[in-house]
């Protein structure tokens, strides 16, 4: 299976804009609820802080559009586990309410299958590339 198959598509324009925005948030949302965790623990390492630590850079990379089918499945198959478990949810103001944990999944599986856009990493290192091919044979 090609590398090229793993992405939707990279769509340019106003599309590919809204891809940002759409990476912007959710990534955004993630790493920083991430970071507020890790700061939130004062410096002790335990299993939190280490998955807190994965969450946020998963979050950065979602951010830069690097690697966005499997960063966003992984922030929803999170979110789907907060939704599951809210034991931790005291120190995750953005996710208290059912609602944005909902919607937080629902723009994941959104990213999912539309792709990163135009303007990402993966774009810059995956997407369609045009060959010239000299006609003289050489």
């Amino acid at each position: 299976m090609a590398l090229q198959r793993t992405f939707s598509g990279f769509p340019t324009g106003y599309p590919g804009l809204a891809l940002l925005l759409l990476r912007l948030v959710v990534g955004g949302g993630a790493s920083s609820q991430a970071w507020l965790l890790i700061i939130a623990n004062h410096g002790a390492v335990n299993m939190s802080v280490v998955v807190a630590l994965v969450v946020f850079v998963i979050g950065v990379a979602l951010i830069i559009g690097l690697m966005t089918p499997i960063a966003s499945v992984l922030l929803a198959s999170g979110g789907l586990f907060l939704m599951l478990d809210s034991s931790i949810l005291g120190l995750l103001s953005l996710f208290e309410s059912g609602m944005a944990r909902l919607e937080f999944i629902v723009m994941s599986v959104a990213l999912i299958f539309l792709g990163p856009g135009t303007l990402s990493l993966d774009a810059r290192l995956y997407g369609r590339r045009e060959i010239k091919v000299n006609g003289n044979g050489a």
